[in-house]
């Protein structure tokens, strides 16, 4: 099995190439046509950035698709179409997006993907979304923030981004002034405290946010903190999932 972080996108001919140029840009891609295909990908495939699943489907065949992938990769799954699915969000994780929300929510899921595939740690790539919403940032800025939050390790990712020292202290700077933040340690103390207020960490990976008094109605909206008072008390953080020692946030496409 591969240990490359990639992107799984299902989708008809229509969009597969626009879906498949503009994440290869970010990771590897496998661009299929159909679920079924789609499971032969997963059953090869150990490591997903995230599965970008477009169209009509059937819900015994996502079901299938979920249980086939290996059990130590828990993907963000994007469901894009005109109805919202009728699926049990403990049995298939998953999001869903209107086909006629705004192409802003492709990036911000996107954002929340790389950040996720840098920190491990859902609370926190759910602070960068937020943050990323809140100031309209690009998904390699997302990407940047999560790294951000790294303890250690943070410089030979930044290596890994596949680009000049040049352009990376640029975006850096870029970042920076966007998010009014001096240095990433300081930038990363800001969105580790805010996945901290997001907790209790929720119960469904990748799903709706839980920590909103309801799911919302269409797209993937900006979450919507509770008031202190009335937020459910627990421990604050969640587990790092297992995740192997050295992990490129970005792999250059060929």
């Amino acid at each position: 099995m591969t240990q490359t972080p990639t992107f799984l996108v299902v989708a008809t001919r229509s969009s597969a190439r626009r879906l498949g140029d503009r994440l290869s840009s970010h990771a590897q891609t496998h661009v299929v046509a159909s679920v079924a295909e789609a499971r032969t990908r997963v059953r090869s495939t150990e490591r997903w950035l995230g599965w970008w699943i477009e169209g009509p489907t059937q819900h015994d065949e996502l079901l299938s698709l979920w249980r086939a992938r290996a059990q130590t990769s828990t993907p963000p799954v994007l469901l894009v179409g005109d109805e919202r699915p009728e699926l049990d969000p403990v049995a298939f994780p998953h999001r869903w997006l209107p086909k006629s929300a705004p192409r802003a929510e492709e990036r911000y899921f996107l954002g929340y993907c790389l950040a996720y595939e840098v920190s491990g740690r859902g609370l926190v790539a759910a602070a960068v979304e937020n943050l990323g919403r809140e100031h309209e940032l690009t998904a390699r800025q997302m990407e940047l923030t999560a790294i951000a939050t790294l303890p250690q390790g943070r410089d030979d990712i930044l290596r890994g981004l596949g680009v000049s020292p040049n352009t990376l202290k640029t975006r850096v700077r870029q970042l920076l002034r966007a998010l009014q933040h001096d240095t990433l340690d300081s930038l990363g103390k800001t969105v580790l405290r805010s996945a901290l207020d997001l907790a209790p960490a929720p119960p469904i990976a990748h799903g709706s946010p839980q920590h909103v008094l309801r799911p919302p109605l269409t797209g993937l909206l900006p979450a919507e903190r509770l008031p202190r008072d009335v937020r459910p008390q627990a421990a604050a953080g969640e587990p790092a999932r297992q995740r192997p020692p050295v992990t490129l946030a970005y792999v250059a496409p060929p």
